[in-house]
């Protein structure tokens, strides 16, 4: 997503002056389009600053928070599959002590782990 030439502060700014002014005057003494004004007066339309400031760090905190529980998704994804290995190898080896042959309760060594 391209970054935008604009703060977040400036865009609160201009559309407060579209309160005062038309919204098609700010948009040319901006160098902005009308329907980008109307886009920034829906996402901030009723915000001081303060609230700007503060969603910035809430977004911010969430991207981080997002990253980390995709980290700890693949990390458990990870380890469940290493777990499914060692069991199905330990599955298979256990198969080749209880033979036929050898009787239900032969004696074997056999480390899964």
């Amino acid at each position: 997503m391209r970054k935008s030439r604009f703060r977040e502060e400036q865009k609160v700014k201009m559309v407060r002056e579209t309160e005062q002014s038309s919204v098609a005057e700010v948009a040319k003494k901006h160098g902005v389009s009308v329907e980008t004004l109307y886009r920034w007066r829906r996402a901030y339309g009723g915000m001081e600053l303060p609230e700007v400031k503060r969603l910035r760090q809430l977004e911010q905190e969430n991207t981080r928070l997002k990253k980390l529980l995709a980290e700890r998704d693949l990390e458990v994804e990870v380890m469940k599959e290493i777990a499914a290995k060692k069991w199905s190898t330990c599955r298979h080896a256990a198969s080749r002590w209880r033979t036929p042959e050898r009787g239900a309760f032969h004696v074997g060594v056999h480390a899964c782990f």
